[in-house]
């Protein structure tokens, strides 16, 4: 005991305590750095932004030997300096509108950070390269088409996803070869892909009628997007086929199609196909039947709603006879107090 009491208190006592001194040691020399390499960091970002809004909102033709100059006052050699100045660029690309954004990218080339990006493509964690790739989105560099373009039989989802939406981005080519892509595109890129589309003007594919036949339903849906978009009629039957479809968001979409544009020939296929959709597709029903219906309609709906127990469809079809002959409303239904009832609310939502 004696023994165990001498090295208790001449060894491992003093050990434990000059350990515990080392960790607080080290603790608080991280934080200290930390907080400098913090400071020092944020200060690098707002000389970085200073000078980029000056070189944006100076006349300059040539921007490379002022951003030679300019590397040298910054680590631009680091990876994370290089991220900074990535990073704001896009800040400025995303927050400045109009012809002020044009010389971007030529600011981006001039840094040479084209480079960098292609460097985090070239990674091998897809995360990063995700990173490269979404750089070369937004700064639309071009020249870049052919590192992305490889991404788009990835077998990683995400990086997969992000490869397709910078490569119809970047590309110079027509969009007729998404006529054969074979993967699902989530809900969020078929909205990229409309919004690319409203952006960049792409002209109607020219194998359209391929993509409203196509195997992928996200191609399909895509294609009767882009027949709206154009208020393209031609291929209207190959589109009026898809009401068939077994797939209930096709379906959806034709519908909602055929009320952009306009087509009356779908009226009695819609009323033929109320009755065997659910309730959203009822409802895209009677949304389209507002604009395109006919007194085939207005007989359709008076039936309905003498028959129907759904208070949600029949609100809608209430609306729907609104919009098509609001005097059929006043003259008929007096006794049905349920209708009077709907009908009170679609004229004042707040009864």
């Amino acid at each position: 005991m004696e023994v165990f009491k001498y090295y208790l208190i001449n060894f491992l006592v003093p050990v434990l305590v000059l350990f515990l001194i080392i960790v607080i040691t080290v603790t608080i020399s991280d934080r200290i750095a930390y907080g400098y390499n913090r400071q020092y960091r944020k200060a690098i970002k707002q000389k970085i932004n200073d000078f980029l809004t000056k070189l944006l909102f100076t006349d300059a033709e040539n921007y490379d030997s002022r951003i030679a100059a300019f590397k040298k006052e910054i680590p631009f050699r680091k990876a994370w300096c290089k991220s900074m100045v990535t990073n704001c660029i896009i800040e400025l690309k995303q927050n400045i509108k109009g012809e002020v954004t044009a010389p971007i990218l030529d600011i981006y080339k001039s840094f040479g950070l084209q480079h960098f990006s292609k460097k985090l493509i070239h990674s091998s964690r897809w995360y990063v390269k995700c990173k490269g790739i979404y750089h070369y989105q937004i700064l639309e560099y071009e020249e870049g088409e052919n590192y992305v373009k490889k991404f788009l039989d990835h077998k990683n989802t995400i990086l997969r996803s992000n490869a397709f939406i910078a490569f119809i981005s970047l590309t110079s080519k027509k969009l007729d070869f998404l006529s054969t892509y074979p993967y699902e595109i989530s809900l969020i890129d078929e909205l990229k892909v409309m919004d690319l589309l409203h952006h960049k003007k792409f002209p109607i594919p020219k194998n359209i009628k391929d993509w409203i036949t196509a195997q992928n339903p996200s191609i399909v849906k895509l294609g009767i997007r882009f027949m709206v978009y154009y208020n393209y009629t031609a291929e209207q039957e190959a589109l009026l086929e898809l009401l068939n479809s077994e797939n209930k968001m096709i379906r959806q979409e034709v519908i909602i199609a055929i009320k952009e544009l306009y087509l009356l020939e779908a009226e009695s296929r819609l009323i033929d196909l109320f009755g065997s959709e659910d309730n959203a597709n009822k409802i895209a029903i009677l949304q389209t039947l507002a604009v395109i219906g006919s007194s085939k309609t207005i007989a359709f709906i008076d039936d309905y709603l003498h028959r129907s127990i759904n208070a949600e469809t029949k609100i809608h079809a209430v609306r729907t006879l609104d919009a098509i002959d609001s005097s059929y409303l006043k003259s008929n239904f007096k006794e049905n107090f349920e209708v009077i009832k709907i009908k009170k609310h679609v004229k004042n939502p707040y009864l």
